[in-house]
């Protein structure tokens, strides 16, 4: 399950089900031997792909990366992060005001540029998909991955970045039994943002930390200078991991699947299954 700046994947390939099938060998190649270039049906990986419905058809290029672009809520999603990265208060005054410029210099001042476009970038994506708890956009970004589970019935699920928070939805939404889930680069415990944002359907509202039914087993990756995976030690909000794991993933590849994909520590959880 991809996260944010997928879309390309779609406008190189022309379709949906091209793109899936891109970013599967990208992911398969990423996680090395025995997946690359290897069919679902001999244990290879599918992708479920959901870019083109968080996609607004605005923004492209460095105008993407504009915060003064956010909505009202991805202002506030923005706000919220920069307080958990420890933004002091001066940088946040005028908070109702939401100051959005002040704010993603000041995660570029302390962060570098690249995080703070990786910032931005999320809040339009992530506030598309959490902005509206009943939307059918974020009922049919979670359709599709409930597409592939009925079709392919997964051992392993892996979500990386915003794909974490579409699949801990869908997972309580419309269970199913899988051996283990890992999250990679995961914001699911960022307060407020994300967290207090969580729809996991009818009854499910105060079992938000657990692990979603069906799911044997919980492992989450974090990288210690991934500015999108705060709390970093999401275990401790999220009580229902059963292991976790901060790896170095180097400062310019901090957020990126594929380096990820590549740590000793999703290698060893995918071998335990075999």
């Amino acid at each position: 399950m991809h996260g944010i700046r997928c879309y390309r994947y779609l406008a190189r390939s022309g379709s949906v089900e091209k793109a899936a099938q891109a970013l599967a060998a990208e992911w398969g190649t990423a996680l090395g031997a025995g997946y690359d270039g290897v069919s679902y049906e001999q244990g290879g990986i599918d992708a479920a792909f959901y870019a083109h419905l968080l996609h607004l058809g605005t923004a492209q290029g460095a105008a993407a990366e504009d915060p003064e672009l956010l909505g009202a809520t991805g202002r506030q999603m923005l706000a919220d992060w920069a307080t958990a990265l420890g933004a002091p208060d001066e940088v946040l005054m005028g908070r109702a005001g939401l100051p959005v410029r002040q704010i993603a210099d000041w995660i570029a001042r302390r962060h570098g540029d690249l995080a703070k476009r990786v910032v931005v970038l999320f809040c339009r994506e992530a506030d598309t998909y959490v902005r509206d708890a009943d939307s059918q956009r974020r009922e049919r970004v979670r359709d599709e991955l409930s597409d592939v589970l009925e079709r392919r019935r997964p051992r392993v699920v892996i979500a990386h970045s915003l794909g974490s928070v579409v699949a801990y939805e869908t997972l309580w939404h419309r269970p199913v039994e899988l051996d283990v889930l890992i999250t990679l680069g995961s914001p699911l415990g960022l307060p407020g943002a994300i967290r207090d944002r969580l729809s996991l359907g009818p009854g499910n509202e105060g079992r938000i930390g657990q692990r979603p039914p069906g799911v044997r087993r919980w492992v989450n990756v974090a990288d210690i200078g991934d500015v999108v995976a705060i709390p970093r030690d999401l275990p401790a909000v999220f009580p229902g991991i059963d292991s976790h794991y901060e790896v170095s993933l180097g400062v310019v590849a901090s957020h990126k699947a594929t380096r990820y994909l590549a740590v000793p520590e999703v290698a060893a959880e995918l071998a335990s299954l075999r």
